[in-house]
């Protein structure tokens, strides 16, 4: 399960003094970040070319990031280009139109259905993980400041919860007095208004929810939750949840730290079907339409489920899948966290702990 920021821009439309533009706001704002970024580069040792960690964030290419300065704990490496690049990372499927004139976010939308509508000259300038590190608002910001730079021609979104959006707005105003819209995709009814004469109501409904971050009451219960784990290491606590969990079948065999976890876990799960009324929403969809949502929201967080575990979604009912669609909904940067989430959808005898 990764943590992720995207920022797709369509790269033709931009004119190198806006990007120059663009690009001088953007390094500004990573120079001056609160807590600090961290970047990697070269040096020579004698004849030899070694890696280092480095607080310098720029080189030739543009902003490198992959991690924090403080903590010297890294993520993936995110480039925030100089120049945008000549090649376009969105490829145009024979046959299909693109839309040269259209919204990017109309492309990001498609970009999962099973005919996805190219965007001429579209590129994605980020992609990768952040494993939910500080560096991950400073992304969230760069890629807001593009956003409001360069309205329907780019666009940033994937894990984007509002707190991150805030942050990331309170950053920019304090770094360069602007006060930026947050990210379309923290925003229900914006999204709506530019997606709706591009797709059906019910496509419409699912690219809302694919595209905007969780409840914020159920935000908070995973925050909560994770963080507490967080604060609280146990050698016990990891070695069951790395190697025991998954196929236990008796919860009181393992540590009492483990059984807390997972009781606390399922309760939260439960509560939130309740709260945000997911069985009524799964009584509205129906099954079908349910372990739909189930099965891209399984991809979309890379949670890898069992064979056996997806046999029994297929034929289950209604109250397990709002079980299981409130436990896919659920986001967490913390590994032991998604161990935790996996295991009590892979095995139900844990709801028992």
């Amino acid at each position: 399960m990764g943590v992720y920021v995207h920022l797709a821009v369509v790269k033709d439309r931009v004119s190198a003094a806006a990007w120059r533009r663009i690009y001088e706001k953007a390094r500004h704002v990573a120079k001056h970040w609160t807590p600090r970024p961290l970047s990697l580069g070269w040096r020579r040792v004698g004849a030899v070319r070694v890696p280092q960690y480095t607080r310098d964030i720029e080189n030739r290419e543009g902003l490198h990031l992959v991690g924090d300065a403080d903590t010297l704990i890294t993520g993936e490496s995110f480039i925030f280009p100089k120049k945008l690049p000549r090649s376009t990372s969105w490829r145009k499927r024979a046959g299909s139109p693109a839309t040269p004139d259209g919204d990017v976010l109309v492309a990001v939308a498609y970009r999962s259905e099973p005919e996805p509508i190219p965007l001429a000259h579209g590129c994605e300038l980020f992609g990768n993980k952040t494993l939910g590190l500080s560096y991950h608002v400073l992304l969230v910001a760069l890629g807001m400041l593009v956003e409001n730079a360069l309205p329907g021609t780019a666009v940033v979104y994937g894990d984007v919860s509002l707190p991150d959006g805030l942050l990331a707005y309170r950053g920019v105003a304090s770094l360069l007095g602007e006060k930026l819209e947050l990210p379309v995709v923290l925003d229900a009814e914006r999204l709506r208004r530019r997606l709706a004469a591009f797709m059906t109501a019910d496509m419409l409904d699912r690219t809302i929810r694919d595209l905007t971050p969780p409840s914020p009451f159920f935000g908070a219960i995973s925050d909560d939750l994770f963080s507490r784990l967080r604060r609280t290491p146990d050698d016990r606590l990891c070695h069951d949840l790395e190697n025991v969990v998954l196929s236990c079948p008796d919860p009181a065999q393992l540590s009492a730290p483990t059984r807390r976890l997972l009781r606390k876990l399922v309760e939260s799960i439960r509560s939130h079907v309740v709260r945000g009324e997911l069985r009524q929403q799964v009584e509205q969809w129906g099954a079908a339409r349910t372990r739909t949502a189930i099965a891209r929201g399984a991809l979309q967080r890379e949670i890898h489920l069992t064979s056996m575990t997806w046999d029994a979604i297929e034929v289950a009912d209604l109250d397990e899948l709002a079980f299981v669609y409130g436990a896919i909904s659920m986001k967490t940067r913390e590994w032991r966290g998604r161990r935790a989430l996996r295991a009590v959808l892979d095995n139900r005898a844990l709801r028992r702990a």
